[in-house]
């Protein structure tokens, strides 16, 4: 595995991703890794980011480990934008789902505009970097994988303004717009345990329901794992019930990006 550092796919915000490539051949595709951190915290760099990249890139994928802004607040959006996010807001809150309205409010917008930015970028500069195929996928985690699953099926007064990915994975997250779920949208992977104190497992349930009411390609795996942060290693080293390796269900639903 090689490492190119310090890519930057957006001037204005001075945001920047770490692409890791596997050796001595063409990528077949490109994930972005979205880190988690509630939309305040978090670093491309983190622990767990070698781990998910030698996975990938020993299947033949490249890993963009992007940045993407933290902390951002309402008054980064127009007025009208404003009103469109307290709306969206509102109709989360009647859902039922437990979560911060930090994860999906204005902070979380900005992330999801950062992630089709980035996916904006490959797209236009992917293949002189050394991957192969135009299409997309989004690995996230917790707060990532929130903007990830945005982004696959983004608000709607954010639907032509933004690029989405191809195939989604989804760590420890939720769909916090679960009206906006279509059939013909990108698949889209939802792994998750039970006893998670920061984004309960109930939530991406709501998700998964609505799915299997419109026919939109999610699927929600239930790890038996117990925690949030606990889910990163289940998935890099569990298995599911019937024993097949979790990681290997990831690279499977990335395949989809040069498969179909």
């Amino acid at each position: 595995m090689k490492c190119v550092s310090d890519i930057v796919y957006d001037t204005q915000n001075d945001l920047a991703f770490d692409l890791y490539l596997p050796d001595d051949l063409k990528a077949s595709a490109c994930v972005i890794y979205a880190h988690g951190g509630g939309f305040r915290k978090g670093r491309r760099d983190g622990d767990e980011v070698a781990h998910f990249a030698t996975a990938l890139t020993e299947a033949g994928f490249a890993m963009a480990s992007v940045t993407y802004r933290l902390g951002t607040t309402a008054d980064a959006f127009t007025d009208k934008e404003q009103g469109y996010i307290e709306a969206y807001m509102g109709r989360t809150e009647k859902l039922g789902l437990t979560l911060s309205p930090n994860l999906y409010g204005a902070a979380f917008i900005a992330a999801m505009e950062d992630l089709s930015r980035a996916v904006e970028y490959l797209w236009v500069e992917g293949e002189g970097l050394g991957i192969a195929h135009r299409k997309l996928g989004i690995l996230g985690v917790s707060a990532g994988g929130i903007a990830g699953l945005a982004l696959a099926y983004p608000p709607t007064h954010w639907m032509q303004r933004v690029s989405r990915p191809d195939a989604v994975v989804a760590i420890s997250a939720a769909i916090v717009q679960p009206w906006r779920l279509e059939e013909d949208g990108p698949a889209c992977l939802l792994i998750h345990g039970p006893q998670d104190r920061v984004i309960n497992i109930s939530n991406a349930r709501v998700g998964a329901q609505r799915a299997e009411g419109v026919q939109a390609p999610v699927t929600l795996i239930d790890t038996g794992v117990p925690g949030h942060a606990t889910q990163v290693d289940a998935v890099l080293d569990g298995v599911d019930a019937q024993g097949q390796p979790i990681m290997q269900m990831v690279l499977d639903q990335f395949a989809r990006l040069v498969d179909d």
